[in-house]
């Protein structure tokens, strides 16, 4: 595998004919935590699946590379937040998982990570814990 895991395919179809996806700054270093929300206490594959991959329509002014990866949150003080501050209600837990080197491209922005899984990374064996919110 190369130095950004250019030999692994991803677990979901990236844009293409646009800047490179992921960018050339996300790394595969892994994640020691990340959250993720998810809708029930027993999260299942689909939980993880991107925008793109759900087919929800790409907003007006928003990156489509990065529509196409799985959102995720540094600590839970900022899921918190979000919850409330995005009127999340619908997702009522928190999925906490821990992401091994190799599993993926991760671009952190402040406290959301954007996270490019490869296909052969299982988000359901990577969750450590699940909380209701």
């Amino acid at each position: 595998m190369g130095p950004r895991g250019e030999s692994m395919k991803f677990r979901e179809q990236l844009p293409t004919g646009g800047p490179p996806c992921p960018p050339p700054k996300a790394h595969d270093g892994g994640q020691e935590r990340a959250f993720r929300f998810i809708p029930t206490a027993t999260p299942v594959a689909a939980d993880f699946a991107s925008n793109q991959a759900k087919q929800e329509p790409l907003p007006l002014g928003v990156d489509p590379c990065r529509w196409a990866s799985c959102s995720l949150y540094s600590d839970m003080e900022t899921i918190k937040k979000k919850r409330l501050l995005k009127n999340l209600q619908k997702f009522a837990f928190v999925a906490e998982i821990k992401i091994a080197a190799g599993s993926g491209l991760l671009l952190l922005t402040g406290k959301h990570i954007d996270f490019w899984m490869f296909e052969t990374f299982d988000p359901i064996a990577a969750i450590v814990q699940t909380q209701a919110l």
